[in-house]
């Protein structure tokens, strides 16, 4: 069983700018994904999905569970990377399917290009 726990969160600011001065991302219509690799046992995951995004705290927050939970689904995936997903454009229930495939394809390419320098 896939748990999401605290050590799979990023939370300081300071792990954040980490991922941010990196400079790795992989663009798509509803996310933009910035990683970098870590020293860690696991991956950790951090969101942002600010208010221009929507106005409304409730779907701000299903847009933040919808990406945890593609994230305890898929961990054992990845390596040890540090990832920040952020949200570019509103998405809903409807679209969950559409967004599971972005996700899918952006952490594609993230891991193949780095597969690549390996």
């Amino acid at each position: 069983m896939n748990k999401f726990t605290k050590a799979h969160r990023l939370q300081k600011a300071d792990e954040f700018s980490s991922v941010f001065v990196f400079r790795k991302v992989r663009h798509g219509t509803y996310f933009k994904i910035h990683y970098k690799p870590n020293e860690l046992d696991n991956s950790r995951l951090g969101f942002m999905v600010s208010k221009k995004i929507h106005k409304r705290a409730n779907q701000r927050n299903y847009m933040k569970r919808s990406i945890r939970e593609y994230f305890r689904l898929n961990q054992q995936k990845w390596n040890t990377f540090d990832i920040i997903v952020r949200v570019q454009k509103h998405f809903t229930d409807l679209m969950y399917n559409d967004i599971c495939k972005e996700l899918d394809y952006l952490c594609y390419k993230f891991l193949k290009s780095d597969k690549a320098k390996n």
